[in-house]
């Protein structure tokens, strides 16, 4: 198996076995310098004209209201008003094994879209279409160098995971920065979670001891209901702090 493929193919185990957990799991620890353009919004707020997020029986007692189809649109939007070329294809989203059930008994289905050096993830109700959470992993080899043009993989990636952020949670167009930022903490956090409105942003890791090259990162975001934070008691992030 090649290198890229295995390294997808443990990005997938990650985000089967941590679908619904707040807190990271792996023992990776990240050096990165903070995104070039810091936080600086004292006050972003989602866009409720279409109320972004339902209640649900699910684990986390919320669902995003959106399809994968409904992100793709919305993500493709933002990379368009950014100048940004790079778009990604509903069609190619993919069912990642059988659908299961959480710990509630909601009937849940892995996808994961394969975009060169990182993946999408997501979680589905399959009786809503509508999705539970949604990530974006790469590998740690990748992640923590620079590409050809001498920039810093990591705030692509971090700033791939706000876009993905805006899209899902819809946020308003000038928050990117903060949502960069929010990704940004996970990876310095000790706790490596932080809630933020009403959604939790998180980083997992997993090592791969055949090749340390391939260790996974899998930065995610997804709603919780106030009963479920209740009891968990996130870090909550703070607006404007670095």
């Amino acid at each position: 198996m090649k290198k890229a493929t295995r390294a997808a193919a443990l990005l997938l185990a990650v985000c089967a076995m941590i679908f619904c957990t707040a807190c990271g799991d792996g023992g990776i620890k990240l050096d990165i310098k903070s995104p070039v353009n810091p936080a600086s919004i004292d006050e972003v707020d989602p866009d409720y004209e279409d109320a972004a997020i339902q209640p649900s029986t699910n684990v986390n007692g919320m669902r995003f209201n959106l399809t994968p189809y409904e992100f793709t649109v919305r993500y493709n939007t933002i990379k368009r008003v950014l100048g940004e070329n790079d778009l990604i294809m509903s069609g190619n989203w993919r069912v990642n094994g059988k659908s299961t059930v959480d710990n509630n008994g909601v009937s849940i289905q892995y996808l994961y879209y394969d975009d060169k050096n990182v993946n999408f993830t997501a979680t589905v109700e399959t009786d809503t279409g509508k999705l539970v959470n949604i990530g974006i992993g790469t590998t740690t080899s990748h992640f923590m160098t620079q590409n050809d043009d001498d920039e810093n993989n990591s705030d692509k990636v971090l700033r791939k995971a706000a876009m993905m952020a805006q899209a899902a949670c819809r946020f308003e167009d000038d928050s990117l920065d903060l949502l960069q930022n929010i990704f940004y903490r996970t990876t310095t956090e000790a706790n490596n979670a932080l809630w933020f409105k009403g959604f939790m942003f998180t980083l997992s890791t997993r090592q791969n001891k055949e090749d340390s090259k391939n260790n996974i990162l899998l930065f995610r975001v997804f709603p919780i209901s106030d009963e479920l934070k209740n009891e968990w008691k996130p870090v909550e992030y703070e607006a404007g702090s670095r």
